[in-house]
């Protein structure tokens, strides 16, 4: 975005802030907007799951904090139920309800409530009405720790207040139903708080717990309650109970902060003090921060459609409630996966989803988009590294809030074993474009080019330019003694075996792939696409179905190379295979850098990085296009290259994948391959499914609807796919396939949470709820309605 267009937007927001204040905010929210995710429920157990091990419930979570809330059921009608809290990595409810209110006229007299509840982006609302008595309780956040509650209470008549709230009392459900009946604090006993409770505040301080997989406490974490009302409580071991009077219409507030640990409970008491002092203002200044996303994100649309405008303000609220401020080893605030996904919760951030979440975030909340990025280069690798040094411009799978053991940490999480495809300079310019921050684009940009080094240095086993996905040097895949680490199946289980000429002999060996090697899957998950076809993956009744009908085992082994630097060390593992799509994005990205290195005046980098680009474009067209099939493929890098000078040999044997549209999505494929590539994708019996454009296509022997990378419809996919198509003309079919996405995904236009990843098939919901990258590539999807080819 030139200067002059973000002066303007910044105007345009200033106006819209202004305008907004004077219009109190609170209470005139845009109605379009309710109820977009559905936020209901009543958590009686900590970990409440769906599908799978993921949290059932979607709670509204805002300005990165660290807890969040619900509407309530039926049977909690006066409460915000919850509130989940992050225990550091993982998301447990520590309570059904904490602050349910119940009016009586007298003693004996409670006051039946009827309930009108709602979300709005950035807020919940309760509306409860009963003889004589109306209440409006809004909830929304104020600061990155504190969420904030006004509660307004109509009445004629003196009333009796009361408040109860009760803690979790059992562990663990599946689909509703108990799966481990027992109470938390008796698994975790350390976890029972102390209480400390006066006539304002109720505090619950928890011990130390450390729970992998399950519940981490640093041992000074605590859940504070405040309230602007006096109040007398009593309380149990797990529960508690409050009340006063009042004699007419009366508005209160009260907040809700969960911190981490000591530090953070002592910076935040000046906070919610001031909250408390002018909660009016906080709650303003929520409305107006809410109405400048949506206003900023729907600017490109075209498209006057209401269904686009309520996705695009869903994949907003997806994006904000994974946003947890910085705490931990996690120094920048960032963008999680899935905050109600069992594995993805907490600040846990990789490279592959922040690229696209930044790529995003830049169109309504460029400040965010930056820290995001900023947080995946905190951890990039330097020379002077204790763990790694042979690592130089390596940037981590996944850093969270705990370092691994090997960093003096106790984090299960953290990840070192791959990195993740070469996005990051696709995304520093998109934000560089909405911020014009050069100070930071100067100080971002030689870490880009270190990374980029470090793939032609640790991943470019022949030395032609063109990287491989591999495995770093990890206890995962290498003995202490410098060795390949996998397995063989026996009769009796899995046995240890190690080195590479072992590994070569055991595949031919044990030609029904009886073979486990841990590198295999570092570099499934260094390309992103953790169990695709490409990387040898495919099911034992795929694999014999494929056999039968005239094919090979051996197509599906895949070949390691030790890589080494100069001085002999080991420094790395590459596939024996070049990939099309790793190919494209650095094509792409040495695009980006001579473009960033123009702008900051290099005109010498400028020359080189265009040049490397012109160079790998030649390469891909040239060896990774096969014509018969008119698809691009990773190739085979065989013992000596060809005469042609490519590697080897296209892997049309592995079928045909998302990779295969990756040229397109990066502008590096010719007209004529292009138009092929298209026809391609539009196939009814290769990726134009019910919901299209799948991570594999329906010809491809390992395909399967329900498989996480060999045929479930990913967004992110699908979208590259799509502005493939519209780089070479083809916008109507790229409108026609983002509309069956629309109508076939189901819950995209309804109140479900957006999703990891749908059936091509049926549609079907598959994977983590309230996921950020699917969020993110529907948001650039609804802004590229009607005018895909601008």
């Amino acid at each position: 975005m030139k200067l002059k267009q973000r002066l303007i937007l910044i105007a345009a927001m200033l106006m819209l802030s202004l305008q907004a204040t004077a219009n109190d905010p609170v209470s005139g929210e845009n109605s379009h907007y309710k109820n977009l995710i559905d936020r209901t429920g009543s958590p009686y157990y900590m970990q409440d799951f769906a599908r799978g091990e993921h949290q059932r419930f979607s709670p509204l979570f805002d300005l990165g904090a660290w807890h969040g809330h619900l509407l309530p059921s039926d049977d909690n009608i006066g409460s915000f139920t919850g509130p989940a809290i992050i225990s550091e990595e993982y998301l447990n409810f520590i309570a059904p309800y904490l602050e349910k209110l119940s009016v009586y006229k007298d003693q004996s007299h409670k006051v039946k409530l009827a309930m009108n509840s709602y979300s709005l982006p950035g807020a919940l609302v309760q509306e409860l009405t009963g003889d004589g008595v109306s209440i409006r309780m809004e909830l929304r956040f104020v600061s990155n720790r504190t969420s904030l509650v006004k509660t307004q209470i109509t009445t004629k008549k003196p009333l009796i207040l009361r408040w109860e709230g009760r803690l979790v009392s059992k562990l663990t459900a599946q689909d509703g139903i108990a799966k481990d009946a027992r109470s938390p604090f008796e698994v975790y006993p350390q976890l029972l708080p102390q209480w400390q409770v006066s006539d304002n505040t109720i505090t619950l301080k928890f011990g130390k717990v450390r729970a992998h997989g399950q519940l981490l406490t640093s041992g000074s974490s605590q859940l504070q309650l405040h309230k602007t009302l006096s109040v007398n409580t009593t309380h149990e071991a797990l529960s508690y109970a409050s009340d006063t009077t009042i004699d007419s219409d009366t508005t209160f507030y009260t907040t809700y902060s969960y911190l981490l640990n000591s530090q953070e409970a002592a910076n935040e008491q000046a906070i919610i003090k001031d909250v408390l002092n002018q909660p009016e203002l906080y709650l303003a200044r929520s409305a107006t921060r809410w109405q400048g996303y949506i206003n900023s994100a729907l600017r490109p649309l075209a498209s006057a459609d209401e269904r686009h405008k309520k996705l695009a303000v869903k994949s907003i609220e997806t994006l904000i409630g994974n946003w947890r401020s910085k705490a931990g080893a996690v120094g920048f605030d960032t963008v999680s996966p899935a905050v109600t996904g069992r594995w993805f919760s907490g600040n846990q951030t990789w490279p592959w989803d922040s690229y696209k979440h930044a790529f995003a975030l830049a169109t309504f909340h460029p400040v965010l988009a930056k820290q995001n990025l900023n947080a995946v280069f905190e951890h990039q690798i330097t020379a002077n590294d204790a763990v790694r040094p042979w690592d130089v411009g390596f940037i981590p799978d996944l850093v969270a809030y705990n370092l691994s053991p090997e960093r003096g940490g106790d984090g299960t999480n953290w990840n070192e074993r791959n990195t993740k495809p070469s996005l990051a300079a696709w995304a520093v310019w998109q934000v560089y474009e909405y911020t014009n921050d050069k100070q930071w684009l100067a100080e971002i940009f030689p870490k880009l080019v270190s990374y980029r080094n470090w793939w032609l240095t640790n991943r470019d086993h022949n030395g032609n330019g063109v990287p491989e996905y591999g495995a770093t040097v990890d206890k995962a895949h290498t003995t202490d003694d410098g060795k390949l680490r996998f397995e063989v199946q026996t009769a009796t289980g899995w046995a240890a075996q190690s080195g590479l000429e072992n590994y070569k002999d055991q595949l031919i060996a044990h030609l029904q792939k009886q073979i486990k090697i841990p590198a295999q899957t570092a570099a499934s998950w260094e390309s992103g696409r953790d169990d695709a076809a490409v990387f040898g993956f495919i099911s034992s009744e795929q694999l014999a179905k494929y056999i039968k009908n005239g094919g090979k085992a051996t197509d599906w082994h895949v070949g390691f190379a030790e890589n080494f630097d100069k001085a002999g060390r080991l420094i790395g593992y590459s596939l024996l295979q070049e990939s099309v799509d790793q190919a494209s994005y650095m094509a792409a990205d040495n695009r980006y850098l001579s473009k960033i290195a123009k702008e900051l005046n290099y005109p010498r980098q400028a020359s080189y990085f265009l040049k490397q680009a012109t160079k790998l474009r030649a390469y891909i067209n040239r060896c990774m296009f096969d014509r018969t099939t008119g698809y691009y493929y990773d190739i085979e890098i065989a013992p000596q290259p060809l005469a042609s000078g490519c590697a080897g040999k296209p892997l049309v044997k592995r079928g045909k994948g998302p990779e295969g549209w990756s040229p397109l999505f990066n502008q590096v494929a010719t007209v004529e391959q292009a138009q092929q590539v298209v026809d391609v994708m539009l196939d009814e019996k290769e990726f134009n499914t019910y919901v299209p454009l799948g991570s594999a296509a329906l010809s491809n022997p390992a395909f399967g609807a329900d498989i996480y990378w060999r045929g479930r419809v990913w967004l992110d996919q699908l979208y590259f796919g799509l502005v493939g198509m519209s780089h070479y003309g083809y916008c109507e079919k790229a409108q026609q396939l983002s509309e069956q996405l629309l109508t076939h995904a189901d819950g995209l236009l309804a109140s479900a949470p957006i999703r990891e990843n749908y059936n091509p098939l049926t549609g079907e919901q598959q994977g983590a709820p309230n996921f950020s990258w699917s969020a993110a590539h529907l948001l650039l999807i609804m802004q590229k309605q009607g005018r895909w080819c601008e």
